[in-house]
């Protein structure tokens, strides 16, 4: 039987609820990222690492990046959590060229979740307002750019529990 961790970084929550969900649906320990500790990491057969997107990068996947060597003998998977549509392919790869090794060959998922506001730090919330006056100063506004004024306009949440099949089914795969 082989032993399974998650480990996760959430901001705003998102990832720490995809994190849960997995977790149940693996029947194993999902631990924040503060808590992680390399040396007891590197024991689990499988560690799934989860963090949210920030400015195209993974919150906290400098763990696994820095990592690599110690964690050789484990089978590593990452997800992402962000408000990019799942349609918008060419940006959800680009999260994964941009965040895992080319030649770790380090699974890649991704989770659409939303905007929450009320859990964001004050600098998020000081970059989203910049992000909101500059959008709706600008004039002729593309398509994209009019998507991106309302999705960033309230907090909402697109989390979907059925997302993590994949991930699962995968997991399920090696585990056999």
């Amino acid at each position: 039987m082989k032993t399974i961790l998650i480990v996760y970084k959430s901001k705003t929550g998102f990832t720490k609820k995809y994190s849960e969900w997995i977790s149940e649906a693996l029947n194993c320990q999902a631990l924040p990222l503060e808590a992680a500790n390399i040396s007891e990491v590197s024991k689990y057969d499988i560690v799934i690492f989860g963090g949210g997107i920030y400015a195209s990068k993974i919150n906290g996947i400098k763990f696994i990046t820095n990592n690599l060597a110690t964690l050789k003998n484990t089978h590593l998977i990452v997800f992402a959590t962000g408000a990019t549509p799942l349609a918008a392919v060419e940006k959800v790869n680009q999260f994964k060229q941009t965040n895992i090794p080319g030649k770790s060959n380090i699974p890649f998922f991704y989770f659409q979740s939303g905007m929450n506001y009320k859990n964001m730090g004050m600098i998020d919330k000081f970059i989203m307002n910049v992000l909101k006056f500059t959008l709706r100063r600008k004039k002729n506004k593309d398509n994209i750019e009019m998507g991106a004024m309302e999705a960033i306009s309230d907090s909402y949440d697109n989390s979907n529990l059925k997302a993590i099949d994949p991930l699962i089914n995968y997991v399920h795969d090696i585990k056999s």
